[in-house]
């Protein structure tokens, strides 16, 4: 045993615990540290070299070398040249500072701090959920590892100069939006965002000001509503009907904003009719109003083509087509899209840059080459085909119980909404399926004011196993019998439940 050796044993016995979950380089770097901060090992005090030291604790070299590199950094050690690893100069005030901090957390109250945990997935029947079990992940991580061969390392720099985004992924995904929704673009008309959400929340405040009107679908999105919010935006709510949402005419409107789902209006299922579309389009030219058209989950339509965007109906120039990728593949890809106008490209850069430079650029490669390669467009035709599948399930299942649910909109989407008559508390019913292990938010959650009753389902996620188990928890409530409303929840403007 080296005589630097021995000075660690006499002041503590350093114990590693090769069943905790901390790995062994972290626990042997905290008791050292914890020996400096205390005093035991002063400055200049030399410690045993790695080699030595992994020996005597019988751990490999590389976990000694990690713990020494790891504390060198924070300024606890040295390393001399051509000479051993020393306690730091710098050590004393580490301790100070560390000892002020245990004196403040003494003073502090307790503050509990819950464990770190992921999500298991989604439970039933949670709306707009995709299954990402079929997602094809392995070719993913082939074509991963193939874009950051290919690039040369170059996506781990600052990109600055792509702050609209990777444009082979711009290029990739224009050539898809005008094949398959009829969008008029060209590729450096399209914004990369991180979702769809970043994408309204900078089209809030580069289009919007304090007191601007904005119209929204009743029943409608509430991230668009924060988001037009923020920007300190008044919202006028519109009613659905079976066309879709009911304006009235842009030309004699104060309005400088419609927000619309025109393919599928979420969360009720309608699509806004032709006439509507031409309507809404004609009049924001004449208005000169900005129409951003939120195309969510349009490519899930099971008894016909995907419905043409309403951006392909625009003349003027007046509407923004927005969309992501979190529904199509994976929600944690955070990755979504905007497509501008060309009188918003430049503004909207100088924006997007005060929020980021760039976004992920080795998943937008990613993303280019899964879309370049034809594996998109062969997993978006499974995921259409299999969720058509698990609607006919969801919809046969429920048929089997006596239930006043109306299903009115069934040609495609991620979720079916069931009408209730007006004698159910879809609110009540909604919290009594969550503490049932249901997840099925009620209609008039996503409501402003008085709104129809119903339960807003989602099936894409869900095998038929779990479909069939989850209705049949479903019919063994008894949703046939009326929930009275009790006054226990109401439903704030911005569609969230309040306590009362």
């Amino acid at each position: 045993m080296s005589p630097d050796t021995a000075q660690l044993k006499r002041h503590q016995v350093l114990f590693l615990n090769r069943k905790s979950d901390l790995s062994l380089q972290v626990q042997l770097a905290a008791q050292l540290k914890g020996m400096i901060q205390s005093g035991q090992l002063g400055t200049g005090d030399p410690l045993p070299s790695s080699r030595e030291l992994a020996a005597e604790l019988k751990v490999s070299r590389n976990t000694v070398v990690y713990a020494y590199e790891r504390l060198i950094s924070e300024g606890y050690l040295s390393s001399r040249l051509r000479s051993r690893i020393y306690v730091s100069d710098t050590a004393p005030e580490l301790r100070s500072a560390a000892q002020r901090r245990s004196s403040q957390q003494d003073i502090a109250p307790a503050v509990h701090v819950p464990r770190a945990s992921y999500s298991a997935g989604p439970k039933p029947f949670r709306p707009c959920q995709p299954d990402v079990q079929r997602f094809p992940l392995a070719l993913w991580n082939r074509l991963r590892g193939r874009a950051l061969r290919t690039t040369n390392r170059s996506l781990l720099h600052y990109n600055s100069e792509a702050v609209l985004g990777f444009r082979p992924l711009r290029e990739n995904l224009a050539m898809y939006l005008r094949d398959s929704r009829g969008v008029a673009c060209e590729w450096w008309q399209i914004a990369i965002t991180t979702g769809s959400q970043q994408a309204l929340y900078l089209l809030a405040h580069l289009l919007l000001k304090p007191g601007d009107t904005v119209y929204m679908e009743n029943p409608g999105y509430s991230g668009a509503v924060r988001a037009w919010k923020s920007a300190g935006a008044s919202i006028e709510h519109l009613p659905i009907d079976q066309h879709g949402m009911v304006f009235p005419p842009l030309e004699t409107s104060p309005v400088s904003l419609v927000y619309v789902t025109p393919s599928r209006q979420f969360p009720t299922g309608a699509s806004l009719s032709l006439a509507r579309r031409l309507s809404l389009a004609n009049g924001a030219v004449s208005a000169q109003t900005w129409i951003v058209e939120d195309d969510y989950d349009s490519e899930f339509r099971y008894i016909a083509p995907p419905l043409p965007s309403m951006q392909s109906l625009d003349s003027g120039n007046r509407v923004i087509y927005v969309g992501t990728f979190s529904k199509l593949l994976f929600p944690s890809l955070r990755l979504g899209y905007a497509v501008l106008p060309k009188a918003l490209v430049e503004p909207f850069t100088d924006l997007k840059t005060v929020a980021e430079d760039h976004g992920p650029m080795i998943d937008q490669a990613t993303l280019a080459a899964f879309l370049d390669s034809g594996a998109f467009y062969s997993h978006i035709r499974r995921c259409r085909k299999n969720y058509a599948e698990r609607q006919q399930v969801f919809l046969d299942a429920i048929q089997k119980g006596s239930l006043p649910l109306e299903f009115r909109y069934r040609d495609g989407g991620m979720n079916l909404t069931g009408f209730l008559p007006d004698t159910y508390d879809d609110l009540a019913w909604s919290a009594r399926l969550k503490r049932a292990g249901l997840d099925v938010p009620a209609l008039s959650q996503y409501a402003a004011g008085p709104t129809e009753r119903g339960l807003v389902f989602g099936f894409t996620a869900f095998t038929p196993a779990q479909i069939r188990r989850g209705v049949d928890k479903l019919l063994g409530l008894k949703l046939d019998r009326p929930i009275p409303s009790s006054g226990s929840l109401r439903v704030a403007a911005s569609g969230s439940l309040l306590a009362p």
